[in-house]
């Protein structure tokens, strides 16, 4: 599947070389944030109410980490994209229910409205108005969960980085991204928003992504002449 355009890449490499952004375009690999407030298990993403299986309020995580995940992020100019697919289900406190929401995920989630830098920072985020972005999740039985951004009173929907301070988010010294989310019902209306239904996760570069993305833009390039 190709995820970005390879002039869309190419723009990055530009934007990132002139403003110092703190991840150069390219494709990185998620892994599980430590601080998770839901953890253990610890996870990347956390979508409470998912599936309404109890009358209690039903906490969904997903372990980035897991054997069976592969979650990536693909950066360029404008857009974030998160995608892959992810060991998870229902958290009961220590572990998942082994019931029949526990397996493997489908996510896909593109922020490509309000994507730029953080003034006075290197971090990037998503700053615009609310549910202008969109995703989903498909859980393990087939079934498609529409999501949108939540911007909220936070300021943005999504940012990843270190901070302001450069010391890091929540703990973690290296890059992380947070942010929030909402559902979209099958009529297409968003939903109010559920605490917690969220990113939470931490960014390492696949080795050679940049590399292998420069490529492909040099040889598209000689293609076309």
């Amino acid at each position: 599947m190709r995820y970005v355009t390879l002039g869309a890449v190419a723009a990055l490499a530009l934007a990132a070389a002139a403003q110092g952004a703190i991840l150069a375009p390219g494709v990185y690999v998620l892994g599980n944030h430590p601080d998770g407030d839901a953890q253990p298990p610890q996870y990347g993403m956390r979508l409470d109410e998912l599936v309404n299986v109890t009358s209690n309020h039903d906490i969904f995580t997903f372990d980035f980490n897991n054997p069976a995940s592969l979650m990536q992020m693909v950066v360029t100019a404008s857009t974030i994209q998160i995608v892959g697919h992810s060991y998870g289900g229902r958290d009961i406190g220590g572990g998942y229910a082994n019931d029949a929401y526990l397996g493997v995920y489908t996510i896909n989630f593109t922020y490509n409205v309000g994507v730029g830098p953080v003034p006075g920072d290197d971090d990037i985020w998503d700053n615009t108005s609310n549910n202008a972005n969109f995703g989903s999740v498909t859980l393990p039985s087939g079934y498609v969960q529409h999501l949108t951004d939540e911007r909220g009173s936070y300021g943005y929907s999504i940012r990843v980085g270190n901070e302001d301070n450069d010391l890091g988010h929540r703990g973690f010294a290296g890059v992380s991204g947070w942010g929030w989310l909402d559902y979209v019902n099958d009529a297409g209306q968003v939903q109010p928003h559920i605490a917690a239904g969220d990113w939470l996760f931490t960014v390492v570069p696949t080795p050679g992504s940049i590399v292998l993305l420069s490529m492909g833009v040099m040889a598209a390039g000689r293609r076309r002449r």
